[in-house]
């Protein structure tokens, strides 16, 4: 059977001319795309046949992104939906156009007054799509994704919440299972990705070890407060269903600017505050370097107010001998 179904994604597997060629989709896909991806091994066999170069589009190459290297990412739900926001954008347009697509992305987002960061990532998908395109797929001669330039002006998001902002959001929140995800986020710095793919055998002595699959492709451990060893794991809900009723949360809870990935900016901030050194903060968010955690240091103030004690003692103790210099003459 060439199309078959494990867990909840599709495995196509194509014999042709002798050569087996196997693909799979992505989480979520239908046994229609499955189906679609098996037609489209077999159009690029004939193409290649008969000696002409098979016509791409756009959305055919983010589809191939999606159900191959994007698949294997924790975060693929994410990018799901961010594909979904340009899918009337390149849907139908050729492949060698991506560069023209791309711009004309970036302008509607510049038009509809988008921050630069929402911006950059679905940029960020077309150039990596354009780059497996030429350097791996052989579906494109030139290296258009170093043409596709993302927007300057990207700034850090500086979004922390306190701990009874927290609660109000959990506890506006319908689905008790979201809810506990928001506490849990809070208190763990773990990203979506990370929270939904939790799994039993993750589970040790009050910790959740991450594997490699992780968004920087190191594993790490991390240790959960008691208030957070109380959460059932796994929490068994989607991406869509996370969304659905954090957004509904946040309207509730009278903060509707709050995005859910600022509940693990709020995890290091807690630690920073609370004195934690950078370095530990950086294992414990699993970034891939001290920079990327530096963003937090702004928050460190206690060695920052020591020098300022520092500073006045030495203006106070240069004050005395003043006075008393005066008084001896």
């Amino acid at each position: 059977m060439p199309v078959r179904k494990r867990g909840d994604i599709w495995h196509v597997r194509v014999q042709i001319a002798g050569q087996r060629i196997e693909r799979t989709t992505g989480r979520g896909a239908t046994r229609a795309d499955a189906l679609a991806l098996e037609a489209q091994i077999r159009r690029d066999h004939v193409d290649g046949r008969v000696g002409r170069a098979p016509k791409r589009t756009i959305d055919q190459a983010v589809a191939r992104w999606l159900t191959g290297e994007a698949a294997l990412l924790k975060s693929h739900d994410n990018l799901v939906g961010k594909v979904a926001a340009i899918e009337a954008a390149i849907t139908g347009q050729p492949l060698a156009r991506i560069v023209e697509v791309a711009e004309a992305i970036k302008a509607d987002g510049i038009r509809d007054k988008l921050k630069p960061a929402t911006i950059n990532r679905r940029l960020a998908i077309l150039r990596r799509v354009a780059n497996l395109a030429s350097a791996q797929w052989g579906w494109l001669d030139a290296d258009l994704g170093r043409r596709i330039k993302l927007l300057p002006g990207e700034s850090a998001r500086h979004v922390y919440l306190t701990p009874k902002e927290v609660e109000r959001l959990a506890t506006k929140c319908e689905h008790p299972r979201v809810a506990d995800a928001i506490r849990l986020a809070a208190m763990s710095g773990l990203r979506e990705g990370e929270l939904l793919g939790i799994t039993p055998d993750q589970l040790r002595d009050g910790c959740i070890a991450l594997g490699p699959r992780t968004k920087t492709g190191k594993p790490r451990t991390v240790p959960l407060p008691k208030e957070a060893q109380t959460i059932a794991l796994p929490l068994g809900i989607t991406y869509a269903t996370l969304r659905t009723y954090f957004e509904r949360a946040r309207d509730a809870a009278g903060l509707p600017h709050v995005r859910f990935h600022d509940l693990r900016h709020t995890y290091a901030s807690w630690l920073v505050q609370s004195g934690i050194g950078l370095t530990a903060v950086r294992d414990l968010l699993g970034h891939a370097n001290l920079a990327v955690t530096s963003r937090y240091a702004h928050l460190a103030t206690g060695h920052l107010r020591e020098a300022a004690r520092a500073a006045g003692a030495k203006m106070a103790t240069g004050q005395k001998r003043g006075k008393a210099a005066g008084k001896a003459a």
